[in-house]
């Protein structure tokens, strides 16, 4: 099993590579359609979008993530919290920037066996580098002997 202690002194603290973007109509169509929405102001995307700019801002596939804490797949990783903050409405087209980072990782024990936990903030900017959102997920790790 890995370490606890390597992984919080490599981990916590560490920024993520991040990433920008931009989510243009027609993703936002779908995404209003797939969840039946009532219509949104001109523009503006659904509040899902917080959650979505939040994974694509840490800047890293599941598989990266995944190899940061010594995790496959088939362990069973999962996202256990998920905290959520908007400052203003995201909207259409404009480019988003995520900066992340790991803030905290804990070791547990429960009825299921051994497990970490990995908190990660990631905060959502615009172009002109004004906070628009704020995303902290908690994820999973099972660990098995």
């Amino acid at each position: 099993m890995v370490d606890i202690d390597e992984l919080r002194e490599r981990l916590v603290g560490k920024e993520l590579p991040g990433g920008s973007f931009s989510v243009p109509p027609y993703e936002s169509w779908l995404m209003s359609d797939v969840l039946c929405s009532p219509p949104l102001p001109e523009g503006v995307l659904h509040p899902t979008y917080v959650f979505h700019a939040g994974m694509r801002g840490v800047g890293f596939d599941i598989a990266s993530l995944l190899d940061l804490v010594h995790c496959r797949p088939e362990d069973g990783p999962m996202i256990g919290e998920t905290d959520l903050r908007q400052v203003r409405p995201l909207r259409v087209g404009e480019t988003l920037r995520g900066s992340a980072r790991v803030v905290d990782l804990v070791r547990k024990r429960g009825r299921s066996g051994v497990f970490d936990l990995m908190r990660v903030e990631t905060a959502i900017r615009d172009e002109q580098g004004a906070a628009v959102a704020f995303l902290t997920n908690t994820y999973v790790f099972p660990r098995r002997s």
